[in-house]
C-alpha cells in the first residue's frame, strides 16, 4: 500500500509519496514542488482556491477572502471559526481544504486513493501549555481525516530533516538540526548514518528535541510594527470631545500577525476605524488602514513585507513600495535596522539552541554537523548565531523548502501503518 507525507508549513507546503520504495516528491505548485499554504474564498463562486492557484484570483482582483498562516492557529486556546458565504468553517475545516487539494494531486500520481499519511509537526505548537500542544496535533489530525486520509501518524519536523540528511551520507554522525520556518524554531540532536539508518525505532538515537514559537512570521511582524504601522496611523493623534489622544496601539496588533489579520474584518473594528478617520489629524494614514481591510490589498501588502525580508537576506537595504494604496508611500529599510528590530526573536532562537544542547548533554565540539533548514535560516543575524558557535565547515545548509517533506516521506516508507 502506498504511503505518503505532507510537510504542512506555516508559509509553504510540500508533499511526497512512496512508489516502489522510492520517494517521489509531488509538484504542488504551478512550477515547483512547494506551494503557498494559503486559501482564497471567492465570494462570486462560493468556493475555495488553494496554494499557487490563489495567485491567479488575486491577479484578477476577484472579490473574496484571503487566508494565510493557518498553522499558527493550531496551538491557540480558542478554536477559530469564520463565516464565508453562508457556511461556518472551523480551523480544521479550513486546513482540510488545503490537505484535500494536496491529496488529489498525490492520488493522481499514485493512481489510487492514498490512505496512509505522515504529517510533520513542530516540536512545540504552544510554548506554554502541554495540553494546548496536544490539542494542536489533534486539530491537525482532524483536518487530515476530513481531507480523506484514514491512517495518520506524526513526526517532528527537525527529525524529518535529519532523515533527509542521513539519506545522503554513510558514516555515523552526531548532528544538530535547526529548522526555522514561518512559525517555529525547532531543534533536534540526533545520531544519523552508520548502523542507525537501518533501525526501525530511532528513539535511542534522538538525544533531544526542543522548540520555541518564533519564526519568519515574527520577523515580518517586527517590520510591520516598527516601520509600516506608523504610515497606517499608529501613534498619530486624533481629537475627541476636545481632547487630543493617540490612536490606540492595540488596533494594530492583529495587523502585524498574519494569522490574526482576519479579525480586522469584524464590523466593530471597521466601525472603530471609520470613527478614527473622522477625528484623526492625519486622515490619509487611517484611510490606508481602512483600504487595506476593505479593498483586497492584503495579499500585495503581505508580499511586499515578505519580499523585503528576503531582499535583506542578501543585501544591505530594501525598499518597501506600498503603492497599492490610494495614497502610496515607500520605506527604505536597512539590514541594520531590520536586525535590531528582530533582536528579541534572535535571542530566543539562540536560547533555544543552548537548551537543545543542554538537554542532549553534549558540547558544541561533540556536534559533527549542523543541518540548517527552513527559509528563516537565511536571515543574516540568524545564520550568525550558528557561525558564532560552530566552525563554518560544520554548517550544512540544505534545501530550505523540501528537506523536511523528503524526510517525512522516507519515514512514511519505513513506518508500519
Amino acid at each position: 500500500m502506498i504511503s505518503s507525507a505532507i510537510d504542512f508549513g506555516t508559509t509553504n507546503s510540500v508533499a511526497g509519496i512512496n512508489l516502489n520504495n522510492k520517494v517521489k516528491m509531488i509538484q504542488l505548485g504551478q512550477k515547483s514542488i512547494e506551494t503557498r499554504s494559503v486559501l482564497f474564498y471567492s465570494f462570486e463562486e462560493r468556493g475555495f482556491y488553494v496554494g499557487d492557484d490563489v495567485l491567479s484570483q488575486l491577479d484578477m482582483d476577484t472579490e473574496g477572502r484571503y487566508l494565510q498562516s493557518l498553522k499558527s492557529f493550531l496551538g491557540h486556546k480558542e478554536n477559530i471559526e469564520t463565516v464565508l458565504g453562508t457556511d461556518t468553517y472551523y480551523l480544521d475545516d479550513l486546513i482540510s481544504i488545503i490537505l484535500r487539494r494536496f491529496k488529489q494531486k498525490m492520488d493522481g500520481e499514485a493512481g489510487e486513493s492514498i490512505e496512509n499519511l505522515v504529517l510533520g509537526r513542530p516540536v512545540r505548537f504552544n510554548d506554554d501549555s502541554d495540553s494546548l500542544d496536544r490539542e494542536a496535533q489533534n486539530r491537525l489530525q482532524s483536518a487530515g481525516k476530513k481531507a480523506g486520509f484514514k491512517n495518520i501518524v506524526f513526526q517532528y519536523e527537525p527529525i524529518a530533516a535529519a532523515l533527509s540528511y542521513e539519506d545522503k551520507i554513510n558514516r555515523e554522525e552526531l548532528i544538530l538540526v535547526a529548522d526555522i520556518g514561518g512559525g517555529t524554531t525547532d531543534y533536534s540532536v540526533i545520531k544519523v548514518g552508520g548502523d542507525s539508518r537501518h533501525k526501525a525505532d530511532r528513539t535511542e538515537d534522538i538525544l533531544s528535541n526542543h522548540g520555541v514559537y518564533v519564526g519568519g512570521n515574527s520577523f515580518d511582524s517586527s517590520i510591520i510594527k516598527e516601520f509600516i504601522a506608523p504610515h497606517l496611523g499608529q501613534g498619530t493623534i486624533y481629537k475627541s470631545m476636545g481632547k487630543e489622544m493617540e490612536v490606540p496601539y492595540e488596533l494594530y496588533f492583529d495587523l502585524s500577525e498574519w494569522h490574526l489579520f482576519q479579525r480586522m474584518f469584524d464590523r466593530k473594528v471597521l466601525t472603530r476605524i471609520d470613527k478614527l478617520m473622522m477625528m484623526a489629524y492625519e486622515k490619509e494614514k487611517i484611510e490606508r488602514l481602512h483600504e487595506l481591510i476593505t479593498d483586497n490589498l492584503y495579499f500585495d501588502f503581505a508580499n511586499e513585507i515578505v519580499n523585503s525580508k528576503v531582499t535583506l537576506s542578501s543585501s544591505d537595504k530594501a525598499r518597501l513600495d506600498m503603492n497599492m494604496f490610494y495614497s502610496p508611500f515607500a520605506v527604505d529599510l536597512t539590514l541594520n535596522e531590520f536586525e535590531n528590530s528582530i533582536t528579541p526573536y534572535t535571542q530566543k532562537i539562540e536560547e533555544a539552541l543552548t537548551e537543545a544542547l543542554r538537554q542532549a548533554n553534549v558540547t558544541v565540539d561533540q556536534i559533527d554537523k549542523v543541518f540548517l533548514t527552513g527559509g528563516s535560516t537565511l536571515v543574516p543575524s540568524v545564520k550568525k548565531i550558528y557561525s558564532n558557535y560552530f566552525s563554518e565547515d560544520k554548517i550544512f545548509h540544505t534545501d530550505v523548502f523540501s528537506s523536511v517533506g523528503y524526510g517525512l516521506t522516507l519515514y512514511a516508507n519505513k513506518f508500519r501503518f
